[in-house]
């Protein structure tokens, strides 16, 4: 698809937004396509057991609650995806890893934003302290893969990646 403008509409800390002008599928004809600009983000599976999972419980204002999810953040400009996972899993588990290994990588909501979500699998783990950010608070907790999956079923546990994550645990351990 052609570009034939892009205007930057507001940049932050997180994101930016940017109004793109490409062809449209059919005829000579263009559209405007607003596309929100994003860093990616980084998952960690760390399972200290086979039948379990760390999950971390934090407020989300944009949902107005506190949510379970994995182990997850942003990625730094220039930082390799690999090293965001291992500060990302120290900082809000503690746990330490022999390895981290690369599973797959996901666009969240490809038809506005770019932002690829990594997904890791820690594993030799070693518990240690969570090292939060000062603006951040974690709750944490390690739960048994089903358990946590019926969080899921009862539409209790409602963040993707999350679900994603908990939906490999399960078939890995089934």
């Amino acid at each position: 698809m052609k570009v034939h403008s892009s205007e930057r509409i507001y940049t932050g800390r997180v994101l930016n937004l940017r109004v793109d002008e490409i062809d449209a599928y059919h005829g000579d004809k263009r559209r405007k396509v607003e596309v929100v600009e994003h860093q990616g983000g980084v998952v960690v599976i760390a399972q200290p057991a086979r039948d379990t999972i760390v999950l971390v419980r934090q407020y989300r204002h944009p949902t107005g609650q506190e949510l379970w999810e994995v182990p997850a953040g942003m990625i730094e400009r220039g930082e390799p995806p690999l090293e965001t996972a291992r500060r990302e899993l120290i900082e809000e588990t503690g746990y330490r890893a022999e390895r981290l290994r690369f599973l797959w990588s996901i666009y969240t909501t490809p038809g506005f934003c770019q932002e690829r979500i990594h997904f890791f699998v820690a594993e030799g783990l070693t518990p240690g302290e969570a090292q939060p950010e000062e603006d951040e608070s974690f709750e944490l907790r390690v739960w048994p893969v089903e358990d946590a999956w019926r969080l899921v079923e009862r539409d209790e546990l409602r963040d993707a990646k999350t679900q994603i994550a908990l939906a490999w645990a399960r078939a890995r351990t089934g």
